[in-house]
């Protein structure tokens, strides 16, 4: 099973660009948290993440011209997967700080080594919640304040829709349709990131 789920081809082409900030931008806004809380799951220490994200980062940014949509090599998101955690095993290894993350012989696309199956469903796990994120940030702003906390709380933070709707004041009903609400707008939105996959 795949780690990561694919991010846009369109978004990949953009990336080719360097001086193309708001691709850059999107692509870091949802990978550097991804990829610095798996170094800091694996013991990692803040600043040590911090370089270790760079690196990755730094070796996207120079492989991204090689990269082509091509079915008998890895997908993008397997080779970000593998090339994060390789870069972060061999930190922890205790290889040197300034070492980089490999040579281009071992991350070309396609050629790179597996990872285990732990590894990649963290990643995973840790993808999707960023891309909750992005998203939630994203269209937060459409809907009033109480829509908002009744979505929050009842579906990200769990509470009963009975205790809520007594909170905020609004029939349990209404909890529901908020929740509804945002929950489609949200699909739609994360739709946005995963849409056009190759």
């Amino acid at each position: 099973m795949s780690s990561i789920p694919e991010t846009r081809p369109s978004l990949l082409v953009r990336l080719r660009d360097r001086a193309d900030d708001e691709a850059w931008f999107a692509f870091t806004e949802i990978y550097r948290p991804v990829i610095f809380r798996l170094a800091s799951r694996r013991g990692m220490q803040p600043a040590d993440a911090d370089d270790l994200v760079q690196q990755v980062l730094t070796l996207v940014a120079r492989s991204i011209d090689r990269w082509e949509t091509d079915p008998a090599r890895a997908r993008f998101r397997t080779w970000l997967t593998r090339v994060a955690t390789n870069a972060i095993l061999n930190a922890l290894s205790r290889q040197p700080h300034d070492r980089g993350v490999g040579g281009s012989d071992v991350y070309e696309f396609g050629e790179i080594p597996a990872i285990n199956r732990h590894e990649s469903e963290l990643i995973r796990t840790e993808h999707r919640r960023e891309v909750f994120r992005w998203a939630a940030r994203q269209v937060q702003p459409e809907f009033q304040p109480e829509t908002w906390r009744a979505f929050w709380e009842t579906a990200v933070e769990g509470r009963g829709v009975e205790e809520t709707a007594r909170e905020l004041q609004l029939s349990v009903g209404s909890i529901y349709a908020a929740r509804s609400r945002v929950m489609r707008r949200l699909r739609e939105k994360v739709s946005e990131w995963t849409e056009d996959t190759a």
